[in-house]
Parts: structure tokens; C-alpha cells; sequence
């Protein structure tokens, strides 16, 4: 062998052990890679993948043969947790109405408790009430019939995306069906890519000289989501295929699967990212993902190729003419038979208003917050993947923001007015509360009225004037005399203080009950000056006023409302009055549950007896007869046989406009003015009333029967000294009698 020959083979090997080398280092480098991408992969996966957002839902509904509930209050109690109306019931969700019964298949659905099943149920009624309710399935009559809460709202997750976690089982098998035959037909035999449409895609874009096709499988799509970025460079499609062929290494095809159904982008609602199927479930249609129509779903996986595109709010065409698209494929691919095909190309998109998505109730969601806070402080880092049952009732909220917008507006309108407003309802005995609006637009997450705004109360200060008085049995009752004369007080700054009556009359003496119902001023004053005004404030304290609300030094003008409270603190008053004077602390949080179904908190109402239930008795007597003759006989006219109690406020120079109404099982609290605290022209009458007779009308009343208390009797007065006696010569009004005796 030449020197030549072995100096060319010797620099061949060479060169042959050098690419030996690097091949090796990039091998070994490669490896490394893939070893860094499986921490990445395993780190995510097998930890909180998600911040999940907290869902919030209202008050379970239970209803019980005897029940005073009518048909149609029923069908609105349906249609508030969107149970939908069809002819002939098919599945969970569904109701239909014949004659005198409602028939309907519950939903199952997850309590603290435990599970709910789906039940095929018969709701019969008979004169106004619930007669019997019959389980279908086996011909059993329920005891009671509890329905699915209703998901008011979704609480923020970080990073603005929005998601509802659901497992794999609970998918309706047809949409994965459709998702695979669509986007990843050969999902359940690659190995996280398809060579072969990777090799489409890229001879495709090396025709176009771009990038106009992808070629991803489902698990590319996955990991693109959760891993990379949006920008469309080699370097990023190198490392979806070596993501997604370690994550489908490690990982199962079903659990790939569940990731994805949960993961995959939408569309938007404003900032937040509509994450995953059974969310855009909600908010395009309004109901769980297993119970859309197949044509539903098939919209859902059109979306899938471009949310932003095929968005049913802005683009409503192109997303129609995609969703029958896909309807043609499945059925080409004999999922669906010819003439169904055509029968669901024909239906409309059928879609949630963007105004009805239940995701936005800032009002409420500021009091969950403070309240989580106040009873919990620490224990609850973040309430991240945590469900929270709530004690509000979607009729009633339903009905409060009615009210306040279509009441407000046509004030507005007749007024020329910037008018604001705040609604907060109450269980009456519970203190839980039903409704909570901070403002004329219920959405808008502002200054939240409800909660912050400290007004003055007017007029609303009087039944706790008059219940410390016939705290005292044996000094007043409802037919003691108290003088309305014109009255001058000098107070401790010097200043002299005339108050007037409304209609600026003088009637020389009024009996205590006729005073309050005609929210007289002068008898109110001449009563809280003998009943001190600290006797005064330590009743508002004691039926619940926040100790820091109270204005000191205090003034006799407090007696006329000069005293500035919250509406929520407000109701807080009134409904340790309605409840025949048990306090219980208003609240919203029933129970928290956290991602892993245990209890973190549980709440039940706790309450303490701190006013005579006597001298509750004759306030609400007094209250009901403002509704019979009084300030608020308006009601009376429209809603004669409920008994409802009332109050009207009205502050000075007209500048805030109050209103309570007090049901059977309700409180309800309204306030309206302007948020620069000028005079609005409107009195308790005018203004705050209107908007409660919105809200009676939008949810019916329930009769308010008060409990006659021992100790209670009903005694004849004379005309003489009653203002609305007709040509009676005696009529009958409730008295405290303790220990045998009272003062006339």
C-alpha cells in the first residue's frame, strides 16, 4: 500500500470517527433534550395542570307535596336552572306540561352530601299547591324532590382562562365520535403524530410557499396548548413532535383524551379564554355537555378548527355553514343516516344570548369574597378548582335584576333622571340571602350600591322607633295617644330644630299604630325624645346596625333617618323584625368544596332571640296596615290577599328614595338615588316602591301570615281617637298584655 493510500484511508477513518463522535454527542444530546421535555411534560401533568376557576352555584330546590306553589311557579323555577320546555320529554333536563302536572327528568348532579341521580319524575297539583309528586321509574311518591342548583357564576382563574373539568366517562360518547372522525381519525393507533399528515402538510405549504396547513394530531394540538407558544416556526413544530411523542410514551390515549376535551380553545367571553367543551357548553347553549343535540356538538367540534372564526356571537354564518359541514362528513362516514342529517342542517344555531351567560353577577361575587374572607381569613389561600353552594335563589336574582333594569329605566325615562339603584333580598327567617344587585346595571362590575353606598335611611328609622316603644308594654301600645303639635328642639350646638310633617299638618293627637303607618314626623320625634335617643340606637344595634354605622354625637334629627346605612345593613334590620325578632347574620356561603370533593367550610344559620317577639308582632301589624291604608296602599291594590308589610323612606331634600316589602318567606330591600347624592324628586311611594312591584310581579308573593305571640290580645279602641275608623264606632287592634295589664 502507497503512503498516498494509507494517508487517504487513515484521514477517512478519521473523518468517519469524528462523524461517529458528533452523531454520538448529538445522540446523547437529543436524548438529553427529550429527558428535559419528559421532566417538563411529567411535572405539568402529573401536577395541578390547571388553575381551575371557582364555581359558584345557587341554593339547591326542594319541593314537597302540601307545598303552596303553583304550576306556573314551578315552570319558572325549571326555566331559571334552564330546563327546557319540549313537547315530549327525552332526557336529563327536559320537561313538559299537561294539564294539571309537570312531568321531567331530573339531571344528575354532585351536592356536598353526595351524588343525585337522574330521575324520571310526575309533579301533579291541585288548588294552588303541589298534590303528590311520583317517581316514574318505580311508581314511588316522593317525600320531597330535590332539583340541580343552578351555576350563577365563575370566579376569575388566573391567566384569564376559564374551564369545567370533567372526566373522560362523562363526555357524551357521540361528541368524542365526531371530535376523532373531524380532527384525529387515527387517534387511537399513532404514536402522538402521523407521519402522514405531517408529510401532507408539508408538501402542501412548500406549494403555497407558507404555512397554511398543520397536519397535527390531537395530541400535537394538546401540547401546543399547554406547552408552546402560538408562533409558527420549525423550532416549535420540532418540539410539539417530541413533546407529543413523549406524552403519548408516558401517558394513556383516554387520559390524552380527557386532557384535550378540557384544554381546547372555544372562543372568548371579554378577557377570558373559553377553555374545554363542557364550558363552551354552557356558554353557548346553557346546558351541561351531555345534553346538547347532535348538532350542537357538532358546532362545539367545528369551533375546534378555529374559535375565533367560527365564533357563533360574531360570526354566526360561517360557524352555521361549518357546523353542517361537519354534519356531511359524519354522515358520510355513516354516523348519521341521510334524513337526520338533513332534519339538524335545517335547525338554527340555536345559541345562548351573550347577555343570558350565567358568568357575571359582580355583586355577588363581592359578597362571596367578603364573606369567605371574614369567616375563613386564612384558611383558603386560593380558591382555585373549589365549588362554592351559595344560598341564592335564581328566581328571585332573576326577578331583583328585572326589576331594578326595567324599573330604573322607565324612571329615567319619566324623570330625566341619572337614577341608580341597589336590590338586596333576604330570607326571612333564615337571614340567608336570595338576591343581591349593586347597580342599574346588574353586569357591570362597579361600585357595588348594595354593600358600600351609605345613605340616608329617611323614614325606614321609624319601625325601630316604634318596636323600642312597644318593647314596653306597660308605658305604650299601638292605641297610645302621642302629640302632633308643632314642635321646636334646641340641640346641644344651639341650632333650632322644627321638623314639619310630610303634608305639613298638625292633627293635635294620633294613636301610635295610625302615626306609623302614616309615617307621621312630629309623633315620631315627640316619641323617640321620650324614649331617649340612646334607647334608640342601642334597638337599631341590637336588631343589627354595625356599631361603627352609628354617627356620634348623635342628634334628635336621627329620628327622622338622619343616620346613613348600607342596604345590605338595611335588610340585616328588617329581617330581625320579620323574623319576630331573631338575629340571624345575613349570608351567602352554604359550602365549600374543594377540587377533591372534601368540606372546607360549612355554614348553618345560627340565631338569637333579642327582641320580644310581642313587640315584633305589633311593629309587623303595624307594618301590614301601611299596605292596607297607609304609605304603601298602593300594594294593596295589586296584591290584596298576600298581607304584606311594608315601609317607604324617603331621606331629606328627596335625595334617596327606600323601600321594604316583607312577605311570607322574603325582605326585600331598595334603594334608589344618584351617585352624586342629589335630589332625585322621588319619594319611598314613587320611586323605590315601583321598583318592589316589578319585582312582586316577576315572582309572585308568598301570604304573610304572622303568628299570633302569647300575651296578644285583640282589643276594641274608639273611633274618637283613631284617624281611619270610617263610620265605626270601635275597631279591633292587637295589644301586649303582660301580667294582666296594659296602659290605655
Amino acid at each position: 500500500m502507497s503512503s498516498y493510500d494509507y494517508l487517504n484511508k487513515k484521514s477517512k477513518n478519521s473523518i468517519l470517527l469524528k462523524l461517529l463522535k458528533i452523531s454520538f454527542i448529538f445522540l446523547i444530546l437529543v436524548l438529553l433534550y427529550f429527558f428535559y421535555l419528559s421532566i417538563v411534560i411529567k411535572n405539568r401533568i402529573s401536577g395541578k395542570i390547571w388553575k381551575l376557576p371557582t364555581i359558584v352555584y345557587s341554593k339547591t330546590t326542594y319541593l314537597m307535596p302540601g307545598m303552596c306553589i303553583n304550576k306556573n311557579k314551578v315552570i319558572n323555577m325549571l326555566e331559571s336552572v334552564y330546563y327546557r320546555r319540549v313537547k315530549y320529554i327525552t332526557g336529563p333536563g327536559e320537561f313538559s306540561v299537561h294539564n294539571n302536572n309537570i312531568e321531567l327528568i331530573r339531571r344528575t348532579f354532585d351536592l356536598p352530601e353526595g351524588t343525585v341521580d337522574s330521575t324520571h319524575v310526575l309533579i301533579y297539583f291541585s288548588n294552588g299547591k303541589i298534590s303528590n309528586i311520583k317517581n316514574v321509574n318505580n311508581q314511588h311518591d316522593f317525600g320531597f324532590l330535590q332539583l340541580d342548583p343552578k351555576l350563577i357564576t365563575i370566579i376569575q382563574s388566573p391567566y384569564s382562562e376559564q374551564r369545567l373539568f370533567i372526566t373522560k366517562n362523562n363526555f357524551p360518547k357521540l361528541l368524542i365520535k365526531i371530535l376523532l372522525t373531524i380532527e384525529d381519525k387515527n387517534f387511537y393507533y399513532h404514536n402522538g403524530i402521523s407521519v402522514h399528515s405531517i408529510c401532507r402538510a408539508i408538501l402542501t405549504n412548500l406549494i403555497a410557499k407558507k404555512t397554511i396547513q398543520g397536519g397535527s394530531t390531537i395530541t400535537q394540538q394538546l401540547v401546543k396548548n399547554l406547552f408552546l407558544d402560538n408562533k409558527r416556526s420549525l423550532w416549535r413544530k420540532f418540539n410539539e413532535i417530541c413533546m407529543a411523542l413523549i406524552l403519548d410514551h408516558y401517558y394513556s390515549k383516554d387520559y390524552i383524551l380527557e386532557l384535550y376535551l378540557n384544554e381546547v380553545y372555544l372562543g372568548q367571553s371579554g378577557d377570558d379564554q373559553i377553555r374545554g367543551f363542557p364550558l363552551a357548553s354552557l356558554y353557548y347553549f346553557n346546558r351541561p355537555i351531555n345534553e346538547l343535540s347532535i348538532d350542537q356538538q357538532a358546532m362545539l367540534v367545528g369551533m375546534v378548527k378555529g374559535a375565533s372564526l367560527y365564533n357563533p356571537w360574531h360570526n354566526p354564518d360561517l360557524t352555521l355553514e361549518r357546523r353542517n359541514l361537519i354534519l356531511k362528513l359524519i354522515s358520510k362516514q355513516h354516523i348519521l343516516d341521510k334524513e337526520l342529517c338533513d332534519l339538524l342542517i335545517s335547525r338554527p344555531l340555536g345559541i345562548n344570548h351573550y347577555d343570558n351567560i350565567a358568568a357575571n353577577k359582580p355583586a355577588f361575587t363581592q359578597l362571596i369574597r367578603e364573606e369567605i374572607q371574614n369567616k375563613l381569613h386564612n384558611k383558603i389561600y386560593n380558591l382555585s378548582g373549589v365549588k362554592i353552594f351559595t344560598t341564592l335563589d335564581p328566581v328571585s336574582q332573576n326577578a331583583a335584576e328585572h326589576a331594578i333594569k326595567y324599573g330604573i329605566n322607565n324612571l329615567k325615562l319619566n324623570h330625566n333622571l341619572n337614577l341608580e339603584a341597589a336590590m338586596v333580598v333576604v330570607d326571612r327567617f333564615s337571614g340567608e340571602i336570595r338576591a343581591i344587585v349593586g347597580g342599574s346595571n346588574p353586569e357591570f362590575a362597579g361600585f357595588n350600591r348594595a354593600m358600600q353606598a351609605r345613605r340616608l335611611i329617611g323614614s325606614l328609622i321609624k319601625p325601630a322607633i316604634y318596636l323600642t316603644a312597644l318593647s314596653n308594654p306597660h308605658k305604650y301600645n299601638l292605641s297610645t295617644l302621642i302629640n302632633d303639635q308643632p314642635l321646636t328642639i334646641k340641640q346641644n350646638n344651639g341650632y333650632l330644630w322644627s321638623p314639619k310633617n310630610y303634608d305639613r299638618r298638625f292633627r293635635g293627637h294620633v294613636m301610635l299604630i295610625d302615626a306609623l303607618v302614616q309615617s307621621l314626623n312630629i309623633p315620631t320625634v315627640n316619641l323617640g325624645m321620650k324614649l331617649g335617643l340612646n334607647k334608640v340606637i342601642s334597638t337599631l344595634i341590637t336588631l343589627g346596625v354595625p356599631y361603627s354605622s352609628i354617627n356620634y354625637p348623635i342628634f334628635p334629627a336621627m329620628l327622622l333617618g338622619a343616620i346613613n346605612l348600607t342596604p345590605i345593613e338595611v335588610a340585616q334590620v328588617f329581617q330581625t323584625i320579620a323574623s319576630g325578632g331573631n338575629y340571624t347574620m345575613l349570608s351567602v356561603v352554604r359550602t365549600i368544596l374543594s377540587n377533591d370533593g372534601s368540606i372546607i367550610y360549612n355554614s348553618l344559620p345560627k340565631s338569637e332571640h333579642v327582641v320580644s317577639s310581642q313587640a315584633t308582632y305589633l311593629t309587623l301589624y303595624a307594618m301590614q296596615q301601611s299596605v292596607i291604608r297607609g304609605t304603601s296602599s298602593v300594594l294593596f291594590s295589586k296584591f290584596p290577599s298576600y298581607n304584606l308589610a311594608a315601609k317607604t323612606g324617603t331621606s331629606n331634600d328627596l335625595r334617596d328614595s327606600w323601600f321594604v316589602g316583607i312577605d311570607g318567606k322574603e325582605v326585600s330591600v331598595i334603594w334608589i338615588g344618584r351617585d352624586d347624592n342629589k335630589p332625585t324628586t322621588l319619594t319611598g311611594s314613587s320611586g323605590a316602591l315601583t321598583l318592589y312591584q316589578h319585582y312582586l310581579e316577576e315572582q309572585s308573593p308568598t301570604i304573610l301570615n304572622l303568628v299570633t305571640p302569647k300575651g296578644i290580645n285583640y282589643i276594641s279602641v274608639s273611633c274618637n281617637n283613631s284617624l281611619f275608623c270610617n263610620k265605626q264606632h270601635t275597631y279591633k287592634i292587637p295589644i301586649w298584655v303582660k301580667n294582666n295589664n296594659f296602659i290605655s
